[in-house]
């Protein structure tokens, strides 16, 4: 049966595991619709620049498409987020207190391992928050350049 140390330790690092998985799939998600808004951008966007040139709903249209591309760009760019401890700064870090413990067979020093995990996930949290925003706001983008197009075109 674990301990109670343990159990703590192992959620720290699945809380950071999860968070890793959301940035993961916010960032396969921007792909997604970064390659709509570029399939919305030439047929439709060429179809309307062609029969009706240019004039003010294309105009909105093609804003929507690069705000759609800067908010892409930010979103693939380094975040500077970090998803793991670097092992021998834990070691160093822990040494002392385990070996401490080691004596009473105690395992306080996993849950100072533990935080680190935690404090990790926390220094993450508002990067992750934006990112997801940014996301949301990159779809709407996408469905309002799609709503711009049709109606130029028209």
């Amino acid at each position: 049966m674990p301990t109670l140390e343990e159990i703590v330790f192992q959620a720290g690092r699945d809380a950071l595991a999860d968070q890793d998985g959301v940035v993961t799939g916010v960032r396969q998600r921007t792909g997604t619709l970064l390659a709509a808004h570029a399939l919305v951008a030439s047929f439709l966007g060429a179809t309307t620049v062609t029969a009706k040139g240019l004039h003010g709903f294309s105009w909105v249209a093609r804003v929507t498409l690069l705000l759609g591309l800067i908010i892409a760009a930010v979103l693939l760019s380094n975040w500077r987020l970090r998803f793991a401890v670097d092992a021998p700064d834990l070691y160093a870090e822990l040494y002392d207190e385990a070996a401490a413990e080691a004596e009473n067979d105690t395992l306080g020093w996993l849950v100072s391992a533990a935080y680190g995990y935690h404090n990790l996930r926390r220094a993450n949290t508002k990067r992750v928050r934006i990112m997801g925003v940014l996301l949301t706001l990159l779809g709407a983008l996408m469905v309002l350049q799609t709503v711009f197009w049709l109606v130029a075109l028209r």
